[in-house]
C-alpha cells in the first residue's frame, strides 16, 4: 500500500488519527503488563556454516541417515520435543529448536526420512517424489540463507537451463511451445513479450499487478507471527485490511477473473496460467496472489540440487544429531497423549510387537492438519482448537497421478534438457481440467490427459550421470481425483487388485504416450514404467486423500479469518503444528511453516532474527566485494 493511499484514507477519515493513537497506546500497554514469557535463544544468532563437504553416494552411508529405525533405546533421555513425520516443515523446525538447545526426536511412519523430498531407488534408477525445482536458490536472497543456515551450506543449488520451463499447447505432438526465460533482471517480461509481439501491454499490465501485489506479499505470514491477542485486534478493527488492502483484495480474486480482464488471448491467458500444477488449482479457483507468489518464486532462475532431494533431509538430519536429537522411521504414531486438564504429554507409536508411549514437554504436528485433529487427537480436544472449524471449512486440496520412468541412454544422448515441461491440451485450461475431473472412473481407461507435467531429474542433476552411467530417468505427473481411487485405499500396497492396476496403467500409459508425443527420441528407450495414484501417495506421505499440498489453497484459505487462525498455535497446550498447513504450499511454504512455529515456541520473531543475519550476511559479502 503506497503513502499516496495512506494519505488519501485519513483525509477521509480524519476521526482514524484519535483511534491510531488510542490503539497505539492501548497496544504499548498490553504489551508491557502482559509481555509473556522470556524470549527463548535466537537460532540465527550467528552463520552456521561449514566447508562444503563432498557429496557422499555410498548407499550405505545414506540409509545410516536417513533410515535409522525406531527402538526405544534409540529414544534421547529428557526429550523437549517430539516431531510428527519428517517432512522440510518438521526437519527444519527439529534443526532450529536444537539449535538453540531443545532435545528433539522427530517419528516417521514411512520406511524412510524426508516426506516429498525424499528419493526411492528401483531397478538401478533413482525417482524424486516432490521436490521438482526450486526458486531462489541464487545466493541473493533471505531464502538461500535460511536454506543454508537449516543445511550448514551443505547442499549444492545447481542452476536449471534459463528456459526452465517449456509450455506447450494443443495436442502433444502439434504443439506450440512457449518457452519461459528467467534471469537477474526483466529477461522473463522480456520472452514474454517475445512470444506475444501483439500484447506487450497486456503482459506488461499482468507485470504491473505483481509488483503492486508483490509489495504486500508477507501480509499472511507476518499476522501469524503476531501474538493472537494483537493479530485479533488488528483484524476486528479493519487495520490489517487497511495495512494490505491490495494483498487482500486480489486474494479473493481468481486467477482467471484477473486475466479476463486483461487480455483477450486465449494463448497469453494459458501461458500465464500454466505454473498452476505447482498448487494444484485450475485458473478459475486459484487465489490471484498465490499464483504470482509462486510466478515470482521463480522468474529470476529455478534450481534442482546437485545429489538429488534426498540431500535436503540427509544434511537437516546430520545436524539434529549433532545436537543431540533423533530421526527414527517405522514410528507410525498413532495417538497424541493428553492429560487430565488436556495438557500434551507426548505419543503413542505403533509396533507389532506393542504401543510404545514417549513422553515429551511438546509434541510439534508435521503431519497435517486434517491427520493431527482427525486422526491423532481425542475428538474432545480436537474441537476445541481454533484451527478446527478452518481445517473443515477447508478440507484437503489436489492429489496426483505420477508416472516414474527409467530410461535407457544418458541425458546428453536422449538430449534431454534440464527443464520442465507442462503440457495442456488446449489453451481452455479450466475447461480441459474440469471436465477431466469429472470423469467417471470408467472413462478414465480412454480419456487424454488435459495436463502432463514431464521432467527429467537425471539432466538437472550433475552428479547423475556418474551416479548412473547410460541411464535417464523422468517423472510424468497431471491432477488426479481422489474418489477414483478411494475404495482401493484401505488395500495393502501392491495388493489391491486386478482392476486398480487396470485403471492406473490405462492412465500411465496414456501419460506415456502423450510424453512420447513431445519427446519421441524417448519412445525406444523405456526400461522401468511404474504408476503411482493418490492411495500411493496417502500410503507412503500419508495424506489422507493423498494430497501433495495439505489444506486446499482455494481464496478460503487466504481469507482474514483463515490466516488469523491457521497458526501454529493449536490452542491445546504443548501442541503446536508447522509444515504447508500453517503457512503456504511448498518447500519454502513448508519451511516458512517451521519458522513461525519455532518462533511461537521459543517467544521471539524468529523471521526477524533470520532477516538481520541476511543483512549483516550482505554487508560482508559488499565490503569484500569493494576491497577486491
Amino acid at each position: 500500500m503506497g503513502v499516496e493511499t495512506i494519505i488519501e484514507y485519513f483525509m477521509k477519515n480524519p476521526s482514524i488519527f484519535f483511534f491510531v493513537f488510542l490503539l497505539y497506546c492501548f497496544i504499548v500497554s498490553v504489551s508491557v503488563f502482559f509481555g509473556g514469557s522470556k524470549p527463548g535463544r535466537n537460532p540465527f544468532r550467528e552463520e552456521h556454516i561449514r566447508p562444503r563437504k563432498p557429496l557422499v553416494t555410498d548407499k550405505k552411508a545414506r540409509d545410516a541417515v536417513l533410515k535409522q529405525r525406531f527402538k526405544q533405546s534409540k529414544i534421547p533421555s529428557d526429550l523437549d520435543a517430539i516431531v510428527i513425520g519428517s517432512g522440510v516443515g518438521g526437519l527444519s523446525a527439529a534443526v532450529l529448536l536444537s539449535r538453540v538447545g531443545k532435545k528433539v526426536l522427530v517419528l516417521e511412519q514411512h520406511d524412510v526420512a524426508g516426506g516429498c523430498c525424499h528419493t526411492f531407488i528401483e531397478k538401478g534408477f533413482e525417482f524424486d517424489t516432490g521436490i521438482h525445482y526450486i526458486g531462489e536458490m541464487d545466493g541473493k536472497t533471505w531464502t538461500h540463507v535460511l536454506v543454508d543456515q537449516l543445511t550448514e551450506g551443505q547442499l549444492d543449488w545447481v542452476p536449471m537451463d534459463q528456459e526452465y520451463d517449456v509450455v506447450a499447447i494443443g495436442e502433444p505432438g502439434k504443439a506450440k511451445r512457449y518457452p519461459m526465460k528467467s534471469g537477474p533482471n526483466q529477461e522473463y517480461w522480456d520472452q514474454l513479450k517475445a512470444l506475444f509481439p501483439h500484447n506487450t501491454e497486456d503482459v506488461d499490465k499482468f507485470r504491473d499487478l505483481m509488483l503492486k501485489v508483490r509489495k504486500s506479499a508477507y501480509a499472511h505470514y507476518m499476522l501469524k507471527f503476531m501474538p493472537l491477542w494483537l493479530a485479533r485486534l488488528l483484524v476486528v478493527t479493519g487495520v490489517y485490511r487497511l495495512m494490505y488492502r491490495d494483498y487482500f483484495a486480489y486474494s479473493q480474486c481468481s486467477l482467471q477473473d484477473v486475466l479476463d480482464g486483461l487480455t483477450n488471448n486465449a494463448d497469453l491467458k494459458a501461458v500465464l496460467s500454466y505454473i498452476i500444477g505447482d498448487y494444484g488449482l485450475s485458473p478459475s479457483e486459484a487465489p490471484f496472489t498465490l499464483h504470482l507468489s509462486v510466478i515470482n518464486h521463480y522468474h529470476k532462475g529455478a534450481y534442482y540440487v546437485n545429489g538429488g532431494s534426498s540431500e535436503i533431509p540427509f544434511q537437516m538430519i546430520k545436524n539434529i544429531e549433532r545436537y543431540g536429537g533423533r530421526v527414527l522411521i517405522q514410528a507410525p504414531v498413532t495417538k497424541i497423549l493428553t492429560n487430565e486438564k488436556g495438557r500434551v504429554t507426548g505419543v503413542r507409536v505403533h509396533k507389532s510387537s506393542g504401543d510404545v508411549d514417549v513422553l515429551a514437554k511438546m509434541v510439534i504436528s508435521d503431519a497435517g492438519a486434517i491427520n493431527t485433529f482427525k486422526k491423532l487427537l481425542p475428538v474432545e480436544i480436537a474441537v476445541k482448537s481454533p484451527l478446527y472449524p478452518v481445517m473443515e471449512k477447508l478440507g484437503s486440496g489436489c492429489s496426483f497421478i505420477t508416472v516414474f520412468v527409467g530410461l535407457a541412454g544418458s541425458s546428453s544422448e536422449l538430449g534431454l534438457k534440464a527443464s520442465n515441461t507442462w503440457s495442456y491440451l488446449s489453451n481452455d485450461l479450466c475447461g480441459i481440467l474440469g471436465d477431466y475431473m469429472s470423469l467417471s472412473v470408467e472413462d478414465l481407461e480412454t480419456a487424454e490427459i488435459p495436463l502432463l507435467f514431464v521432467s527429467f531429474p537425471s539432466a538437472k542433476d550433475p552428479s547423475w550421470e556418474d551416479r548412473y552411467p547410460g541411464k535417464s530417468s523422468a517423472l510424468l505427473i497431471t491432477y488426479a481425483n481422489w474418489e477414483w481411487f478411494s475404495k482401493w485405499k484401505d488395500e495393502t500396497v501392491r495388493h489391491r487388485g486386478d482392476h486398480y492396476e487396470q485403471i492406473k496403467t490405462a492412465i500411465g500409459q496414456q501419460m506415456w504416450k502423450q510424453c512420447c508425443d513431445l519427446f519421441p527420441q524417448i519412445a525406444d528407450k523405456l526400461e522401468y514404467f511404474e504408476v503411482g495414484t493418490p492411495v500411493s501417495n496417502s500410503f507412503y506421505l500419508g495424506g489422507p486423500k493423498g494430497e501433495a499440498y495439505g489444506l486446499n489453497l482455494t481464496k478460503t484459505r487466504f481469507t482474514l479469518d483463515s490466516c488469523l487462525n491457521l497458526r501454529p498455535e493449536t490452542g491445546i497446550p504443548g501442541l503446536f503444528l508447522t509444515g504447508q498447513d500453517t503457512s503456504v504450499a511448498g518447500m519454502m511454504g513448508a519451511i516458512m511453516g517451521s519458522v513461525i512455529c519455532v518462533s511461537k515456541i521459543l517467544n521471539r520473531n524468529v523471521f526477524t532474527d533470520l532477516i538481520k543475519l541476511y543483512k549483516t550476511l550482505k554487508h560482508k559479502k559488499n565490503t569484500k566485494n569493494k576491497k577486491e
